[in-house]
């Protein structure tokens, strides 16, 4: 069975107290739906290990933009501290995105990437290949999911710079509306 998330994050016990706007939107000839979650406040902070540093990603009044398009297998979520810092983009390897409603939600992949200080790390392979074994999803879904991690790969380091500036202009711009 594969787990569902949704933007609203319903799911998550470490946020006591959140701002959230989500918004649909269109880029090129695509659509879906963005979302800004403002952590107001939270049960403990969220530190994880990249690169050897240790990065919080989870702390009041950091935010994550949440980014989504319908028809597609992947989810953006980018975190960015208190002072609008850019600290990492998490992409989660879908079984397709509903962003037709008020709480878009995916079923989870198990694969997932992290780009950190422009390098790209790939998450949880093992657990997409167990899942296969086990028979919680099939062929046809292993097989998009790979394709689809390897693409997002490829489209990623080809536009490093542009996906940067791409999340921190929508960032501000979801700030400031």
């Amino acid at each position: 069975m594969l787990d569902k998330r949704d933007m609203l994050r319903s799911d998550w016990t470490r946020i006591l107290d959140k701002k959230q706007t989500i918004q649909s939107f269109s880029y090129g000839n695509k659509t879906g739906k963005m979302s800004l979650l403002k952590i107001l406040d939270c049960k403990e902070p969220l530190v994880k290990d990249f690169e050897g540093d240790k990065v919080t990603l989870v702390e009041n009044n950091y935010s994550w933009l949440q980014l989504a398009f319908e028809g597609e297998y992947t989810w953006f979520t980018v975190m960015f501290d208190d002072n609008d810092k850019l600290l990492q983009i998490y992409i989660d390897i879908t079984d397709g995105n509903d962003t037709n409603k008020d709480n878009p939600t995916f079923n989870d992949m198990y694969l997932d990437y992290v780009v950190y200080k422009h390098n790209i790390h790939e998450l949880d392979r093992d657990e997409l290949l167990e899942a296969y074994h086990n028979g919680n999803i099939t062929l046809q879904q292993y097989e998009r999911t790979i394709e689809e991690g390897e693409k997002i790969v490829r489209l990623i380091k080809e536009n490093m710079n542009e996906t940067y500036l791409f999340f921190e202009k929508e960032y501000l711009r979801m700030k400031n509306t």
